[in-house]
């Protein structure tokens, strides 16, 4: 599509921005074609653009754009590749969840066009987050998703759906104080070894002078790091505000934000890994540091999954829990552990999208969020049955689904590192994760009807189809991943373990 990447890249972030301000602007009146349309053709550029820049390092390239601030390489391809197709499927979903929720009227016209247009404010802001090759810039970006995505959580107005939006800005915003903290300590180390103010806030210059870091320093700093980044990603026990943002907010909100958001805020956390992890007593201390956090989320989510009826919640801590597989992959290391980690980072960006969006198809079939008041989905909409199966069944880790995988190798890694105890524990918190999961699944689909059936049969197929998208994505990369797709996680991994 472009010859030039750096141009690629420039465009890869001026459409969402400008298609933002065009929907503010030229999507007035009530009129809802417009409206879809732009959002529509927006969103197809975004993807079609972004999966072009992932297709440029694939092979394991690495590019630098406006003055070296930006940065594409295979652990940006990874990420911008989540957000380019699991973004174009959920934004596709969306059309139909805001035109439900327009027919009913739970929201005005004017809402449905500030959905949209801060979608794309929220696409551009966590694309900036994860391509940024300046360490004050990334964070700003990630500051700059809280306050694009809590108007989108907070759509409905009403009292949950506020306070959920604003325990998500709070506590989120007190998290990303301890990480502007660690950038600044960050800063000033760079800034003391390179003695170039701009290239002590770059991740490139800070990798290649990594080794002249002070050891203790950097220990501090990662901690800060964990904490902040950890918050917003949704890592026990700062995941607090996760449960209540993904409950209340539509269906699309929810599945941005587990399936992509969150893997932004660990995306902080892998780079500032990187940058550290050539002085060994470090990297020692940061897989220690994530192995704990990441078996305690696992653990957490698993108690609280277990006694969950709400269903948006139940998957709201499954985020948890496969955020906590992350952090294990991460801490486990090695070329297995990495390449675990970066393909469940993708794993779970496609299920919990189709999980998230799948509770869209529930609420308008039940029209409650409360499993208590489900059951017979097989009889009630057969094709939203299985969707919800592959979804449940993924997260469940189930093979040959996709999540198996990764967890998998997951596993491989931790054994392959003689971490034995941590590796029972992990498998135990699966486990439980599992049950609960499958209980649930029972319950919905096979039970006996508990409540009203509002909308007897299934939805229209204009939402079913990117349900069945992100169903096919989940089952071919369980299965038969592309190589493409294989090469661009191992060589995303090897600038991990390349860096020691």
């Amino acid at each position: 599509m472009f010859d030039n990447i750096n141009i690629a890249i420039n465009v890869l972030l001026l459409i969402p921005f400008a298609a933002s301000i065009c929907i503010w602007l030229a999507a007035r009146g009530n009129n809802r074609v417009l409206l879809y349309m732009l959002h529509l053709v927006a969103t197809v550029a975004t993807s079609v653009v972004g999966i072009g820049c992932v297709a440029y390092v694939v092979k394991g390239g690495s590019f630098t754009a406006l003055n070296d601030f930006l940065l594409f390489d295979s652990i940006s391809g990874v990420f911008v590749l989540a957000i380019s197709v699991i973004g174009l499927l959920v934004n596709l979903y969306s059309i139909k969840y805001i035109s439900w929720a327009l027919d009913k009227g739970e929201i005005a016209f004017s809402d449905a066009r500030l959905f949209f247009s801060l979608s794309h404010v929220f696409v551009f802001t966590m694309l900036l987050s994860v391509i940024s090759n300046n360490i004050i810039l990334m964070w700003v970006a990630i500051e700059a998703t809280t306050l694009s995505s809590v108007f989108i959580v907070s759509l409905y107005k009403n009292k949950r759906a506020v306070e959920g939006g604003w325990k998500y800005v709070i506590i989120c915003s007190i998290g990303l104080a301890f990480a502007l903290y660690g950038t600044v300590l960050m800063y000033s180390s760079a800034y003391h070894i390179i003695g170039d103010a701009h290239k002590a806030m770059l991740w490139t210059s800070l990798v290649e002078h990594s080794k002249g870091f002070d050891p203790d320093l950097m220990k501090i700093i990662f901690v800060f790091i964990v904490i902040g980044y950890g918050t917003k990603a949704g890592l026990a026990p700062m995941h607090t505000w996760l449960p209540d943002a993904h409950a209340e907010g539509p269906a699309p909100a929810s599945a941005f934000l587990s399936a992509v958001l969150l893997k932004c805020a660990m995306a902080g956390i892998i780079r500032f890994y990187v940058a550290m992890n050539s002085i060994a007593d470090v990297a020692r201390f940061m897989q220690s540091v994530m192995l704990i956090v990441g078996l305690i989320s696992i653990i957490i989510a698993g108690m609280f999954i277990m006694r969950q009826h709400d269903i948006k919640r139940t998957f709201a801590y499954h985020s948890v829990e496969n955020i906590g597989i992350i952090a294990v992959a991460m801490a486990f290391g090695g070329a297995t552990g990495f390449f675990a980690m970066f393909f469940h980072i993708l794993t779970h960006s496609a299920t919990k999208a189709l999980a998230f969006c799948t509770t869209g198809n529930l609420q308008e079939i039940y029209g409650t969020r409360d499993t208590s008041g489900m059951g017979g989905l097989v009889r009630i909409a057969p094709l939203t049955a299985v969707m919800l199966g592959i979804a449940m069944f993924s997260l469940a880790g189930m093979p040959p689904l996709a999540m198996f995988t990764s967890e998998f190798y997951t596993v491989v890694a931790g054994i392959e590192g003689k971490q034995y105890i941590a590796v029972a524990i992990f498998l135990i918190g699966l486990a439980v994760v599992f049950y609960g999961l499958v209980h649930h699944f029972n319950d919905i689909v096979f039970g006996k009807e508990r409540g009203e059936v509002v909308h007897r049969g299934e939805v229209s197929m204009g939402a079913n189809i990117p349900l069945i998208a992100m169903a096919v994505i989940i089952c071919v990369i369980g299965i038969a991943p592309p190589e493409s797709l294989l090469e661009l996680l191992r060589n995303a991994a090897a600038i991990v373990v390349n860096n020691r």
